[in-house]
């Protein structure tokens, strides 16, 4: 596989967080940040954030528990902690650090969107490459190395599965595109992640369940995990652009990527309605995989 840099357009949108910025990363239990990872942007959770070895933040960190820097990581912004900030061997941190300090930008996370799934189950065979129509389905099953075309509209699954080497295209020509999961996401190893005349903020996606993805796989837009106990965990070396919220945990593994969206480009629903269309323009760098 080889990884080649893109350029996109985003737009600005208004965002929606109740009594809060956006963030890259926002959780309401714990951030782990595995070895070697990278984000741009704010990190924050009502938990702890645990920064492990070389990991590194652009922004700022707001941890309501503790924030914890491993050896050689580094937070370019601040770091505040309603406990404490623990800088370890060799880390650091560029601008100030706080402990005992309450965020008022971690108090309310945003509430999740009133949908129902349901329907004829969907899959595809290995090496099968189709276009999904808009509308509600059951279960969706993609295996090995399937392709599968989504365009504007919305979706609605009962779960997601995904083969390991597939792929999903976004085709935003006709506008943006909302994808709602009701129950657990699991997308396998080396995922191909392609958007057609659009942009990576004209994609939302929200899943009830919990949304594991393998190693060296990708994903764009604002992606959020709202229902009780949802979790987002992506693999080692996952490459992923936009807005990633939980309810509860984020992980990201070993060697692991995150930018931002430009300020501002973060679009998440209030309840019962879909995510805002966009106001203004500006630019994306995103990455996309292609097979060898």
């Amino acid at each position: 596989m080889k990884l080649k840099a893109l350029a996109a357009a985003a737009i600005l949108a208004a965002p929606i967080f109740a009594h809060a910025t956006p963030f890259t990363l926002l959780a309401g239990g714990n951030i782990n940040l595995e070895q070697g990872t990278k984000v741009t942007g704010d990190v924050g959770a009502k938990g702890n954030i645990h920064s492990k070895y070389e990991s590194r933040v652009t922004g700022n960190v707001s941890a309501g528990g503790n924030v914890t820097l491993e050896q050689k990581s580094q937070i370019k912004g601040n770091a505040t902690a309603g406990m404490q900030v623990e800088v370890k061997y060799q880390a650091d941190v560029t601008g100030t650090v706080a402990g005992k300090t309450n965020s008022p930008s971690l108090n309310t996370l945003p509430a999740g969107t009133d949908f129902k799934a349901g329907g004829k189950a969907y899959g595809l065979k290995s090496g099968a490459t189709a276009e999904l129509a808009t509308g509600s389905y059951g279960k969706v099953n993609l295996e090995y190395d399937s392709t599968l075309k989504l365009s504007a509209g919305t979706y609605y699954f009962d779960s997601l599965t995904v083969g390991a080497e597939s792929a999903f295209i976004f085709d935003l020509s006709g506008g943006a595109i909302n994808l709602f999961i009701n129950g657990n996401v699991n997308i396998g190893s080396g995922f191909d992640f392609e958007m057609l005349n659009g942009r990576a903020n004209d994609i939302y996606t929200e899943t009830r369940g919990n949304w594991t993805q393998g190693m060296a796989g990708e994903w764009f837009g604002t992606l959020f995990a709202s229902g009780t106990d949802s979790n987002l965990h992506f693999n080692q070396d996952s490459r992923l652009g936009g807005t990633f919220i939980a309810r509860k945990n984020i992980q990201l593994d070993l060697g692991s990527t995150v930018t931002a969206m430009p300020e501002d480009t973060a679009k998440v629903p209030a309840p019962g309605t879909l995510p805002l269309l966009a106001i203004g323009l500006l630019s994306l760098a995103f990455f996309r995989r292609r097979k060898a």
